[in-house]
């Protein structure tokens, strides 16, 4: 007779697996499925980069799709959360956190269809 006792189920799967330690761990690998030269070879195609000053087109793509998984109500959501977090944002090919003005600014100024040739 054995002294150890057998772990059930759910100690097994709980034992073994850790939280993340961030929350960027899904945004950096859907960043990490955009080949790298895409943003900049389509922001040269559709002029975005004329537009550019602080705030880059690939971190204006950044910035969206954590709008995206993060359901975010409004902009100051977005900025925000990026600027909290703005450590773990720029491992993710150097994106920087934009400000309020900056992103609504973009979103304004920058036309769309970047966006739509970069998703398709």
């Amino acid at each position: 007779m054995s002294l150890f006792l057998p772990l059930s189920r759910y100690e097994k799967i709980t034992k073994h697996q850790k939280p993340t330690r961030s929350n960027f761990t899904i945004l950096k690998q859907l960043c990490q499925l955009i080949p790298s030269h895409m943003v900049s070879k389509l922001a040269r195609k559709h002029e975005v980069h004329k537009k550019a000053r602080m705030f880059s087109p690939w971190s204006h793509v950044v910035s969206m799709l954590y709008a995206q998984l993060i359901h975010a109500i409004g902009l100051n959501d977005v900025c925000d959360n990026l600027r909290l977090h703005s450590g773990p944002l720029s491992t993710i090919r150097g994106a920087t956190a934009p400000s309020r003005n900056g992103l609504s600014h973009a979103n304004k100024q920058r036309r769309s269809d970047m966006m739509q040739d970069l998703f398709w």
